[in-house]
């Protein structure tokens, strides 16, 4: 089984430097799965950065899940990263049997993280 799909919009805003979850899918058994994140970011208030700070990021990831365990296979690939803030980051890792879209903002910054995109092409037999 071969299928293609991208997922709806998703939002959340970050105060600090912890990684928040933006985005999960679900990963079914047997199968391996494409993840292509489209994320942007901007700097809504806080005392720290500047004023009209912004990042965008593409990410991709290939994810297996083998008896319901999610796995990355090889790296995540970070294929634009345009941040006004270094600290700023997208990433996607694996919990469970699920692949996830994660953020993580800086100290003293809230900053309201949009994705825009997330294509999953997944394979099964």
């Amino acid at each position: 089984l071969r299928e293609e799909k991208d997922v709806p919009e998703s939002k959340v805003e970050t105060t600090d430097a912890t990684a928040t979850v933006l985005h999960i899918a679900t990963i079914p058994a047997s199968t391996t799965v494409q993840l292509e994140a489209k994320v942007v970011a901007r700097r809504k208030s806080g005392s720290a950065g500047t004023a009209e700070d912004g990042a965008s990021y593409i990410v991709v990831a290939t994810v297996k899940n083998v008896a319901g365990v999610a796995t990355l296979i090889g790296a995540v690939s970070q294929l634009v990263v345009h941040e006004s803030q270094a600290a700023w980051n997208c990433t996607i890792d694996v919990s469970g049997s699920n692949a996830r879209v994660v953020v993580t903002g800086a100290a003293n910054n809230t900053i309201a993280w949009h994705l825009f995109g997330c294509n999953h092409r997944r394979v099964s037999v």
